[in-house]
């Protein structure tokens, strides 16, 4: 049977008419059949539209990852490799160290350094990791301010004979005696490198003073932090410089001579030269009030030693006290060039003594136990 086009468009006709003419009511119960490929095109349109997932956005926009500076004392150079990465796209300006020294050489050379906000900064519009060298000259003492980076050290090639770099960081001193590698602070900040003879200087005697009495307090708290208050009366009749020399790794905080702050100047670290006036009366006293500060390792949480140290002159000294003070709860010894004297009321912790000495360094190993209840 031939259908022709005129009799398919009637049948479609008459169905629509049908339709409408038929109640919505009588096509509850009707039924469509399609086909699963129909089915599947109908679901997938009445989805809603795929969305992209967005990327978070990363905490900060750039960092520098590690520094390692490498001195090379012979060459005069400071050399620093530094891992910086900028997280997201656009320009960055990512601090490597302070502007207060200037750097001689960088690579790769296209390397875009400026100073902002007193640092040499690294400025890149590249996201990702870039390794980069930048080389600086050294001069003892050398002062340098570090950018805060996670890995962060100084590795030291080699040092001249009969010499030992200082490294000081604030308050704390590290003594390098060997070639390695040495942790620097994460956080950055200001750091001291100087060269020092491992010879310690001859203190020249001097009999137109005495030192009559010195009274030292020394603290140590948990963290091995140090802080060493002491006052001197000196007995003289002429004006005159005496020569103090500080312990190995302390740094001197403040300097008192009859109640005027002065300056002293400070030689390789630990010799100081501290002026005195001619006294009001023959055979007058000076008072000297210092303080200096030091670091040891960690206290640890039951028992240990730990070893400190005065400071040396080569004044003839009459009585030399000194008491040391730890957290409460320890039970302390003393052992060394001094003399344990009983405890008071007045005077808690640990009391030392040294009499009718002349350039000689109090020293003591403190030994301490955790009290037992």
């Amino acid at each position: 049977m031939k259908i022709t086009l005129p009799l398919l468009l009637g049948a479609v006709f008459a169905t629509g008419a049908l339709t409408a003419q038929t109640p919505a009511s009588k096509l509850d119960d009707s039924e469509v059949r399609i086909s699963y490929a129909e089915l599947k095109k109908l679901l997938a349109a009445a989805q809603p539209p795929a969305t992209a997932p967005t990327a978070s956005k990363p905490p900060l926009p750039a960092a520098l990852l590690s520094a390692v500076w490498t001195l090379d004392v012979q060459k005069g150079r400071l050399t620093a490799e530094m891992s910086a990465q900028s997280f997201i796209e656009g320009w960055q300006c990512i601090p490597l160290a302070g502007a207060d020294l200037g750097a001689i050489e960088v690579q790769p050379p296209e390397t875009r350094l400026v100073v902002q906000n007193d640092h040499l900064c690294l400025l890149t519009e590249k996201s990702g990791q870039q390794i980069l060298t930048l080389t600086f000259p050294f001069r003892s003492p050398q002062t340098l301010t570090l950018a805060p980076s996670a890995l962060a050290a100084l590795e030291v090639s080699s040092l001249p004979e009969k010499q030992h770099l200082r490294l000081q960081s604030g308050s704390n001193t590290t003594l390098i005696r060997e070639s390695g590698r040495h942790a620097l602070p994460a956080s950055g900040g200001e750091i001291t490198l100087s060269l020092e003879s491992d010879q310690t200087p001859a203190l020249a005697a001097n009999d137109d003073a005495i030192l009559t009495t010195a009274t030292y307090t020394t603290q140590v708290v948990r963290d091995g932090s140090v802080l060493t208050e002491g006052t001197l009366l000196v007995r003289h009749d002429p004006p005159l410089n005496i020569t103090v020399m500080l312990p190995e790794t302390a740094r001197l905080l403040q300097c008192h001579v009859n109640g005027e702050l002065i300056r002293p100047a400070v030689q390789n670290g630990m010799q100081i030269d501290i002026p005195l006036h001619d006294p009001a009366t023959d055979g007058g006293e000076s008072k000297i009030e210092l303080s200096f500060t030091s670091s040891l390792p960690a206290l640890q949480a039951t028992e240990g030693e730990i070893e400190i140290a005065l400071p040396r002159t080569a004044l003839f000294a009459r009585q030399i006290d000194w008491q040391v003070r730890l957290p409460e709860g320890f039970d302390l010894a003393a052992s060394g060039n001094v003399e344990p004297q009983p405890a008071t009321e007045a005077k808690a912790g640990l009391n030392l003594r040294k009499s009718l000495c002349r350039d000689q360094q109090p020293q003591a190993r403190i030994t301490y136990r955790k009290r037992s209840n």
